[in-house]
């Protein structure tokens, strides 16, 4: 199917995930629908509505793993030939019923089965890449001590047969997005496909989450009242360096008696004995404090409540080109932000002077940080009622940002 330049395209999204609670996604989506229609085929969980419109996206979760076993299996047979079984079977029916003219491609392992369907049907296609996936596999299980999931990661999710997979597959797609300069700059070089065919669409915020901030009047860490809070939020995989916060705390301590690192997230066995032995080895039990999963309404009464806000990733290829939401949303907090020193973070920080960094990995580093924002905390501030200005008032947000998806979309043909 051919569109002349600036018409209305009928997008069709794929997400092995839920929709509307993966944040970039439900971004995107929401954008293109005020110009395009808009469907998003994503999976669905016991309860939830197999169709329904939000936000002017249809959505349509058609995919249903029995149980965690069905999804564990499925990933180990997109592994062996990266096609996904139940995205292959129903795509046809969707892409005809809906005069589907567009695939939208959310992430490495639905890029080969969606460019299957593009090629049959005669698709523009995009694929948009949230991370660098190959170089997170390295990373996500090596605090897992199963020897039966590991003998799995070893066999079907290593990272040489991933990131051969994505070189080969970047160069079928009509256009590619990058989450950060970064990634783009690293396609580029192993692909050596043109830069006008990848976009970059970073993971900004939008300016209205500024308002959720003004609104929250609780404070989180009720029984912390008068201590300098440390809060870390988001997933507790290995590299995120809480490590290197952990360990750093034992130094901050020395300097300021009330210091509380607060670790806020999802964390399995594994990764919570990890880090609670880290907490013993290192004698900071009085100084550190791990919560389970929050939500989000207590994610942004935290941001809000704490001295400081840290994203202390180490640095891999995976870190190296990649940035979390929670960065932008940070800076609408208005809160001292502190960051590890990998490429997108330290760009961003450093190019507005709109927080701190240390160097990644690096507990004596992270240490002096701390301290050196603890004693000059009005300067921490100043720099962080800079970044809320950046984020709400210059570039820094998703209104900003989405006019180059929509550009994308308006030029999809070139």
């Amino acid at each position: 199917m051919q569109q002349n330049k600036y018409e209305k395209h009928t997008i069709l999204i794929l997400l092995d995930g839920f929709y509307p609670a993966d944040i970039r996604v439900r971004k995107e989506a929401e954008s293109l629908a005020e110009k395009h229609n808009v469907y998003i085929l994503c999976v669905r969980k016991n309860n939830d509505e197999q169709e329904e419109i939000i936000n002017k996206v249809s959505v349509l979760r058609k995919i249903h793993y029995k149980s965690f076993a069905e999804k564990g299996i499925i990933d180990i047979r997109i592994a062996i030939n990266f096609i996904h079984p139940k995205f292959h079977q129903i795509l046809p029916e969707i892409i005809k019923n809906k005069a589907i003219d567009v695939l939208h491609v959310h992430d490495l392992p639905l890029a080969k089965t969606g460019m299957l369907a593009a090629q049959k049907y005669n698709l523009k296609s995009v694929l948009d890449l949230h991370e660098n996936y190959a170089a997170a596999l390295l990373t996500w299980f090596s605090w897992r001590k199963n020897p039966i999931i590991r003998l799995k990661n070893k066999l079907f999710f290593n990272y040489n047969r991933w990131q051969n997979y994505e070189n080969n597959i970047i160069t079928k797609y009509d256009h590619i997005i990058a989450v950060v300069e970064e990634m783009k700059e690293r396609i580029i070089k192993d692909t050596s496909i043109s830069s006008k065919k990848i976009t970059v669409i970073t993971n900004s915020e939008k300016k209205d989450f500024a308002t959720i901030f003004s609104s929250v009047e609780n404070y989180f860490f009720k029984d912390f009242k008068n201590q300098f809070i440390i809060s870390y939020v988001g997933g507790f995989g290995p590299h995120r360096g809480l490590q290197t916060a952990i360990e750093g705390i034992q130094k901050v301590s020395k300097e300021i008696p009330n210091v509380l690192l607060a670790l806020i997230g999802p964390a399995n066995k594994d990764v919570k004995e990890y880090l609670e032995n880290l907490i013993d080895k290192f004698n900071v039990r009085e100084n550190v404090v791990i919560y389970g999963s929050q939500p989000f309404e207590k994610v942004v009464e935290i941001m809000k409540s704490s001295s400081i806000n840290i994203i202390p990733h180490i640095s891999n290829l995976h870190t190296e080109s990649t940035i979390p939401h929670k960065l932008f949303q940070i800076l609408l907090s208005k809160k001292p932000i502190l960051v590890s020193d990998c490429a997108p973070l330290k760009r961003i920080i450093k190019t507005h002077e709109i927080g701190s960094i240390f160097k990644a990995g690096k507990a004596e580093s992270f240490a002096e940080e701390v301290i050196n924002i603890h004693k000059d905390y009005e300067y921490a501030t100043k720099k962080a009622e800079i970044g809320f200005d950046i984020a709400f008032n210059g570039d820094l947000n998703w209104e900003q940002t989405s006019k180059k998806l929509i550009d994308l979309y308006d030029n999809l043909e070139n």
